[in-house]
């Protein structure tokens, strides 16, 4: 990893971001990218933030500093240490000895020396939530976080940091055009995310889990994705000449979304508006705005680039594009309450949809009262585990005015808006490039380079 040092962090990105900087596509507050002066800029990354303390181990010599270059102690190759969190003080445990100090960091001795880190959290909050031991280059600093929890955050140049995400959102294994295409997705959202700060803490720019966008690091690399960042260097959406936030789910199951019904608080982003369109090369004669059509859609087969019986998608996302879920009345009601006790429920339904048939809004109703809720998300999450996607219709066993069960039917996972991660790589399999395959999704942004 080339190297760099905390005067080049100040010296090309302080100056240059503009202070209260609105969180847009684009604006008279948003700099244009090509007068940053950015080539390659040092990103830092929010690793860990959940646990009180962890295990490393040095794949290569590793040297501990404070923050302000002192020495503390030396990790010889295979060395295995402790980092934990005490009244404050991070305390570095090797061999039986133990170092004190408000916060440390970590610098390979050799070029791209790589640290293991054990048991690191993923999915925080989230169903699929666990741990992986995973490794990483770079520097690591060590901090006392929130709720006696260590914070701990990787500094590497955003390239670099490209190679942990791009086989991180889209698996490794995907076909190479398809990881070029997550490649310069995910560089739009990262030099978005140091230009507004969307993400930001006080000691880093972007998180690396579902928050922002997922990266673990070296774990999941492989020559083929590595490929994918080097091939586009660079290369980021841009619309009306500054960068999007390139937002990208698992499939969208046939229709992508408009952000207005999504995110109405990112509802300023104009690169996203009027883009929402079926996942083919033809356009369908479906309104999937209305029931009826909604219906029909999701018992067709289209020949859309996310469905499985008609393009090549990977094993983990044929069971998305469309999906079904029963749950029991008692269930639901449970889950309802907490956010408003409203008794028995008796029926869900759909009070506005979006142009892909996602719930914008919708009423869980009992015999007496109703809770309604919106937009997507906020529909999801009202399950225990949420729903894949808010692109779904609702039928039911028992009684008409007092239904047992609800049985869902459904099309996609996640939020519709940008990039279909199944879509994508689909079509590259269907010999599309990725030039081809960012046109599609993000019809109203260009590629271009914003530093050579």
């Amino acid at each position: 990893m080339p190297p760099f040092s905390e005067n080049r962090i100040i010296a090309s990105l302080l100056p240059l971001f503009l202070a209260g900087c609105s969180f847009q596509a684009s604006g008279p507050n948003t700099p244009d990218i090509h007068h940053l002066g950015l080539n390659n800029p040092p990103i830092r990354v929010l690793l860990i933030n959940s646990v009180p303390e962890i295990t490393i181990v040095a794949n290569a010599d590793w040297r501990v500093e404070t923050l302000e270059g002192n020495p503390v102690a030396e990790l010889p190759r295979g060395t295995t240490a402790t980092i934990s969190l005490k009244d404050g003080q991070i305390i570095l445990e090797r061999d039986g000895k133990k170092f004190r100090h408000t916060a440390i960091r970590l610098e390979s001795a050799t070029p791209a020396g790589v640290l293991e880190i054990k048991n690191v959290p993923y999915g925080v909050g989230w169903w699929w939530a666990g741990t992986q031991d995973r490794t990483y280059e770079g520097r690591i600093e060590v901090r006392a976080g929130a709720n006696e929890f260590l914070e701990v955050i990787v500094v590497l140049p955003l390239e670099d940091y490209l190679l942990g995400v791009v086989p991180s959102e889209i698996g490794p294994t995907s076909p190479q055009e398809a990881l070029r295409a997550q490649a310069v997705a995910a560089r739009s959202e990262a030099l978005m995310a140091l230009i507004t700060k969307k993400y930001a803490g006080a000691n880093y720019d972007i998180g690396s889990d579902v928050e922002s966008q997922a990266f673990s690091g070296n774990s999941k690399r492989t020559t083929q994705s590595d490929e994918s960042v080097r091939a586009t260097h660079g290369l980021a959406l841009l619309y009306e000449g500054h960068p999007i936030s390139a937002f990208y789910a698992s499939s969208c199951g046939g229709h992508t979304e408009d952000i207005r019904n999504v995110w109405p608080n990112r509802a300023g982003e104009k690169a996203y508006w009027n883009t929402a369109v079926f996942d083919g090369d033809e356009n369908f004669n479906y309104d999937l705005t209305r029931e009826d059509d909604l219906r029909r859609w999701l018992t067709a087969n289209p020949k859309v680039f996310c469905n499985p019986s008609k393009f090549k998608v990977p094993d983990w996302a044929s069971k998305n594009f469309r999906w079904e879920r029963e749950v029991t009345a008692e269930e639901l009601t449970k889950w309802v309450a907490t956010h408003k006790d409203i008794g028995r429920v008796v029926t869900i339904r759909a009070l506005k949809r979006g142009l892909s048939g996602r719930m914008i809004e919708a009423e869980f109703k009992s015999e007496k009262d109703s809770f309604v809720t919106g937009p997507e998300l906020a529909i999801r999450q009202v399950f225990e585990p949420p729903l894949k996607s808010a692109a779904f219709v609702v039928d039911t066993q028992g009684p008409a005015e007092r239904p047992e069960r609800f049985i869902l039917h459904g099309a996609g996972w996640g939020h519709g808006v940008g990039m279909c991660q199944t879509g994508a790589i689909a079509m590259a399999h269907a010999g599309k490039t990725f030039r081809e395959i960012l046109a599609h999704y993000y019809p109203t942004s260009k590629v271009e380079a914003v530093y050579p």
